[in-house]
């Protein structure tokens, strides 16, 4: 059977490291809120419950590429998954940060990928012209464990002037 658990920081380190180019990601700002409807949905929970967000940048060769921010139920952190508010970045990844702290493994995942016109954050983080003309892709990546309970929803951003997806699924050849 597939492992469809990956984590996307292995993910997007292994897709853009190539010999010219140079992959970073800036460290994780964390903060606790409140869920807003739309991610207390993906996650399951009642709105304005509170979450814990993971954000960063990410760059190629120093250009802004992606930005991304990962939304967890704070049940997790009840449960002993206390490194989800810290700043630090989990070497391990996530995945394995929580499979080997509460016994959770990710066992697939659901993305919905929309395109949209950047927001002022975007634009400015970017450098996408303030006319809208250059759209972004956001990806919202659901997250399930074992039991089919989501245990992160992750959304990305990417300018759709830099960024092309080419989707793999099952036994495909490598080009």
């Amino acid at each position: 059977m597939a492992d469809w658990g990956g984590d996307e920081g292995a993910s997007y380190l292994s897709e853009v490291a190539e010999p010219h180019r140079e992959p970073t990601t800036s460290p994780p700002e964390v903060a606790v809120q409140m869920a807003s409807e739309r991610i207390a949905n993906a996650l399951r929970i009642d709105a304005d419950t509170q979450v814990i967000s993971r954000h960063k940048r990410r760059f190629i060769k120093g250009m802004p590429w992606s930005m991304q921010t990962s939304y967890y139920p704070w049940d997790l952190v009840d449960r002993g998954a206390k490194l989800l508010l810290s700043s630090l970045v989990i070497a391990e990844g996530m995945v394995k940060y929580l499979a080997d702290t509460l016994n959770i493994r990710q066992v697939g995942y659901r993305d919905w990928i929309t395109v949209r016109t950047p927001g002022k954050d975007e634009v400015y983080f970017f450098g996408l012209p303030p006319d809208g003309r250059v759209p972004v892709y956001e990806i919202f990546r659901t997250a399930f464990d074992q039991t089919g309970m989501p245990i992160r929803l992750t959304v990305t951003v990417f300018p759709a002037d830099r960024n092309q997806f080419i989707v793999n699924i099952g036994d495909v050849p490598d080009d």
